[in-house]
């Protein structure tokens, strides 16, 4: 009777912990409105057309529509996209010229959106739900492409003298502050690259600990890695 309480009570623990990570969204779940696209699309023609064209084409900048674009930014939260049109944008604008409001980038970035072909829904997104939508491609969420900026957890271990790979690793997702489900361990192999990239981590002092990684993804057949531009121990253990 003990242990089957004890099961009964594990069992309500651990559906509570999943119920409290919520599943993402993504852009294909409507999170936008079509009257705040519709004012992103005037905010656009006015700061944005002359270098990225009328129709997201790209004229003396990167087209914001298509492939290329999707593929740039896919797998990664809204918010990086936004932060970087909100910082960066429009390409030399004058220190003192008259700031932009954050919610016309906002707008702006839903008209991109729209123009992508991604669905409306009856809510305009607000900016504290940026964080929480995934940016995917129409096929839905797959992989972090190659070349990606990920964070990686895994164990460290060395292959070999001087060849250090991160076992039991959980697949690459763009840099985000990651849940704790997330830090749990996976099945994956990367080999770590450019470990002089950061010399104040001694690798021999954290063999076998459970350490996260940062850095950009080389999908190789049989040969994937990482190279790396940080890495920080999370456990001095390396366990499920």
């Amino acid at each position: 009777m003990i242990m089957r309480t004890f099961i009964v009570i594990l069992f309500c623990v651990q559906a509570v912990h999943a119920q409290s990570e919520p599943p993402v969204k993504t852009v294909l779940d409507g999170v936008y409105s079509d009257t705040q696209a519709t004012r992103g699309e005037d905010f656009y023609t006015t700061i944005c057309s002359a270098c990225h064209g009328n129709a997201l084409e790209g004229v003396s900048a990167p087209a914001l529509t298509g492939t290329r674009f999707i593929e740039r930014w896919r797998e990664g939260m809204l918010d990086s996209f936004y932060d970087f049109v909100r910082e960066r944008m429009p390409f030399g604008r004058p220190a003192n010229a008259k700031p932009i409001p954050d919610s016309q980038y906002l707008d702006i970035v839903t008209y991109i959106l729209k123009v992508n072909g991604y669905p409306n829904g009856p809510s305009e997104l607000p900016p504290n739900l940026l964080g929480s939508v995934m940016l995917v491609g129409r096929n839905g969420p797959q992989p972090v492409p190659d070349g990606a900026l990920v964070v990686v957890v895994g164990c460290l271990s060395e292959a070999r003298e001087d060849v250090w790979v991160l076992s039991n690793a959980t697949e690459p997702v763009r840099p985000r502050t990651l849940s704790e489900s997330q830090k749990r361990l996976g099945n994956l192999t990367f080999r770590l690259a450019d470990l002089e990239a950061v010399p104040e981590f001694d690798p021999l002092a954290h063999k076998g600990h459970k350490v996260q990684v940062k850095g950009y993804l080389v999908r190789q057949p049989n040969a994937e890695r990482i190279s790396l531009t940080a890495i920080e121990m999370l456990d001095s253990r390396c366990e499920p």
